[in-house]
């Protein structure tokens, strides 16, 4: 489904600040695979996201998805299949717009239909129906500004809007990192239902070694703009954190120190 073959890109190029965001990384993910990366500040996550949504360019090396090479593809054209929730709740949707409005945007433009266009009334059913199955009943609350809402129930939202068309691929970039532990819960249990359900190849970044653990069907540790651990469902099967720090200093010979993902 997703092949990332030998991509680099490097930032500051020929001055003192020269960075390694990605270090010819290589992954291949199968179709429905759920992937928990985690790593370091600085070890090229966030990097590995914005190539593949296209928001940045890679120097060399090739991404395909679903067999198309998509390496060079502007971040506009690649939207229409690739969803994307950031850390902030308030990005990706329109705070004064109503929820039903940011919705019925989202759900147009996935399916590649006229913003402009009035939406039918099965359009809308379609829409109410996947938000309901959410369990906290915006369905009735449509016209309300999404800007009103508490940050679990924007992000909740943001993932509805992700995933009303199915996308190719869905990249999760620590989109609970911003909510109270209680939000966060809800919303990982939310994220897990809909990426099982619908069967959606996922990637979600997460600084919460625990849940990287105990979510999705595989875990990859970054380090230095590479990949350092590759767990499957297998290997991380009773695997606590502080295992996977053992493994981490027997394989990079250096200790894990990003207390953020420590506590």
């Amino acid at each position: 489904m997703l092949k990332i073959n030998s991509v680099s890109k490097t930032f500051n190029k020929n001055t003192p600040d020269q960075h390694k965001g990605l270090d010819n990384l290589s992954l291949n993910v199968s179709e429905g695979e759920f992937v928990t990366i985690i790593g370091g500040n600085g070890a090229g996550k966030s990097t590995l996201f914005n190539v593949v949504s296209g928001s940045m360019l890679c120097d060399s090396g090739m991404i395909e998805l679903g067999g198309e090479d998509i390496t060079y593809e502007p971040e506009h054209s690649r939207a229409f299949f690739i969803g994307r929730i950031f850390q902030d709740p308030m990005k990706g949707t329109a705070p004064n717009m109503t929820v039903g409005e940011n919705l019925i945007i989202a759900y147009m433009r996935s399916t590649k239909k006229s913003i402009m266009k009035y939406p039918s009334k099965k359009d809308k059913m379609f829409i109410r129906e996947h938000l309901a199955e959410l369990g906290l009943g915006l369905e009735d609350r449509m016209n309300t500004k999404i800007g009103l809402l508490s940050g679990g129930q924007r992000q909740a939202i943001t993932l509805t809007m992700a995933t009303l068309v199915k996308p190719k691929l869905l990249l999760l970039d620590e989109h609970t990192a911003a909510l109270d532990p209680l939000s966060a819960k809800n919303v990982l249990d939310l994220t897990n239902k809909i990426v099982l359900d619908n069967n959606i190849t996922t990637l979600m970044i997460t600084h919460n070694i625990s849940s990287a653990l105990a979510l999705g069907s595989r875990t990859i540790m970054m380090d230095s703009g590479d990949i350092a651990i590759d767990l499957n469902t297998d290997e991380r099967k009773n695997m606590s954190v502080q295992d996977l720090l053992i493994k981490f200093n027997r394989v990079k010979n250096k200790e894990f120190d990003d207390d953020n993902a420590l506590l």
